[in-house]
């Protein structure tokens, strides 16, 4: 009788073959994922910076529209090589009964073939217009009705009332004149008049902020007792 002894365990044979296709892949791999980095990190961006006094709304391209608080910025992602608008309009503040107070705002810019980071803002004066945004404190004892550029083109009633104590209220923007005015009425009280403001708005906002007290309320001459 022969005894075998144990049979000792084969040891598996490298597929060398597999190593080169491995290493390929991997490469691959690498690669489309950093091409997919710098497309991504390098992809044209639209930076917006609301430099108004209320918020705006802001629509680039279809994309669905996205509201920017005052002084914010927002960064937008842009689709590379195409044409394409920013559109933004100010949110107009609501009255008592509902209705948006003063003018509309608004602006747009055409953004051709995209590259890099584009800077836009939105602003209260244009090549063709100017608008500002008068901020009421109401200082007397009664509530005030106010309206913007009596007697000029462009009249508007704010269809608001600003409470006793109200501070810099805002009641939206207004076309802009050398000889702009803002008139507060009282009831049975007067009206006091704030007159040529133009050149009193220099905040980069368009914001002039504007004082009422009982003294200033006048009755005009024909209702004077």
């Amino acid at each position: 009788m022969t005894a075998s002894g144990p049979t000792s365990p084969t040891t598996p044979t490298r597929d060398r073959s597999r190593s080169p296709r491995f290493a390929l892949g991997l490469l691959l791999l690498l690669g489309l994922a950093a091409g997919a980095g710098w497309y991504l990190l390098y992809r044209p961006r639209l930076e917006f910076t609301n430099t108004l006094a209320a918020p705006v709304s802001l629509i680039v391209g279809d994309d669905a529209p996205i509201t920017i608080l005052p002084g914010a910025r927002a960064k937008v992602r842009l689709a590379r090589g195409r044409t394409m608008v920013a559109q933004w309009t100010l949110v107009r503040p609501l009255s008592a009964d509902g209705r948006p107070m003063g003018e509309e705002v608004r602006g747009s810019s055409v953004l051709r073939g995209p590259s890099g980071t584009l800077r836009v803002s939105s602003g209260s004066r244009t090549p063709d217009e100017a608008f500002f945004a008068p901020l009421v404190t109401n200082a007397s004892s009664t509530a005030l009705r106010v309206t913007v550029n009596a007697g000029l083109r462009g009249t508007l009633d704010c269809g608001c009332a600003v409470r006793p104590g109200g501070r810099r209220v805002f009641i939206g923007y207004y076309r802009l004149y050398q000889n702009s005015t803002v008139a507060a009425r009282a009831a049975g009280r007067g009206t006091a008049v704030f007159r040529a403001l133009g050149p009193q708005v220099t905040a980069g906002d368009g914001t002039v902020g504007l004082r009422f007290e009982d003294r200033d309320l006048r009755q005009p001459a024909s209702e004077s007792p």
